[in-house]
C-alpha cells in the first residue's frame, strides 16, 4: 500500500528493515550456538553472548521508530496494526536473543566436562526452530497467512522433541549420578530452544493480527483463517 507521504513510506520501510536485521542476527546466532554446542566450544559461546548487546540496541531503535511513527504519522487500519505488531515482534526477537545467551551460558558450563552423549535431538530442535523463525519473518515481510499458519502448526513438533529429550535425560540421570549436572544443563538448553519456538509462534500470531485484524492469542492454531 502506497502512502501520500514519501516520508511515511520511508519510516515504515526503516521499521521493517530494522526488524529484519534483528531477525537475521538471531538466525545467524542460532546456527553459531548450535555449532558451539556440538564442538563443546566455550570461546565461541562467549562471542555469541557479546553479540546480544547489538540486539538490545536494535530493540531501542525499533521502539524509537515506532513511537515516532505513531506520534507524527497517526497511522490507521493496517498501518496502525503494522506498527503495533512490529513493536511486539521486536520484543519477541529480543527475547530470542536472551534465550541464546542462556543457552551459551550452559554451553560454557558444559565445556568443562566431556560430552554426555552424541547430540542428535538437540540439533533437530535447532533446525526446526530455525525454520520456524525464518518462516515467521518471511510471513511478516510478505504478509503471508499461509506461512504464519505453518509456524503455528510446527509448535507441537517442538514440544514433542522437548519431551523426548527430557525423558531420555531423566533416564540417564536415574542410571548414572555422574550424569546429573550435565543432563540438567542439556534439559535447560532444550527448554530455551522451546521458548525460542514459542516466540516464533508469537510473531506469526502478530502477522495474522496485522493482516486480518484477528487476535488468535491464547486460542491455539486456527483451523482456518477467514478471508
Amino acid at each position: 500500500m502506497k502512502h501520500t507521504s514519501q516520508q511515511f513510506e520511508d519510516d515504515l520501510t526503516r521499521l521493517k528493515d530494522t526488524l529484519l536485521l534483528m531477525g537475521g542476527m538471531i538466525e545467524s546466532m542460532l546456527q553459531e550456538t548450535n555449532q558451539a554446542l556440538l564442538d563443546n566450544d566455550s570461546a565461541a559461546a562467549f562471542k555469541i553472548i557479546e553479540r546480544d548487546k547489538q540486539l538490545d540496541q536494535m530493540e531501542k531503535k525499533v521502539d524509537e521508530l515506532a513511537i515516532q511513527i505513531l506520534a507524527l504519522r497517526q497511522p490507521t487500519a493496517i498501518d496502525l496494526r503494522f506498527v503495533t505488531a512490529s513493536m511486539k515482534i521486536c520484543t519477541d526477537l529480543e527475547r530470542m536473543g536472551d534465550s541464546l545467551v542462556n543457552i551459551c551460558e550452559r554451553i560454557t558450563e558444559l565445556a568443562k566436562f566431556p560430552p554426555l552423549k552424541p547430540y542428535k535431538d538437540l540439533p533437530k530442535m535447532v533446525k526446526l526452530t530455525s525454520v520456524m523463525i525464518t518462516k515467521a519473518l518471511d510471513a511478516f515481510v510478505n504478509q503471508s497467512l499461509d506461512l504464519a499458519s505453518d509456524v503455528l502448526k510446527s509448535d507441537d513438533e517442538i514440544d514433542e522433541l522437548t519431551s523426548l529429550i527430557h525423558r531420555e535425560l531423566i533416564e540417564m540421570m536415574k542410571n548414572d549420578s555422574n550424569a546429573v549436572e550435565r543432563a540438567i544443563k542439556l534439559m535447560s538448553i532444550s527448554k530455551y530452544l522451546e521458548r525460542m519456538a514459542d516466540h516464533a509462534t508469537n510473531i506469526s500470531e502478530q502477522v495474522i493480527f496485522m493482516v486480518k485484524g484477528l487476535d488468535i492469542r491464547h486460542s491455539g492454531p486456527p483451523k482456518s483463517i477467514p478471508d
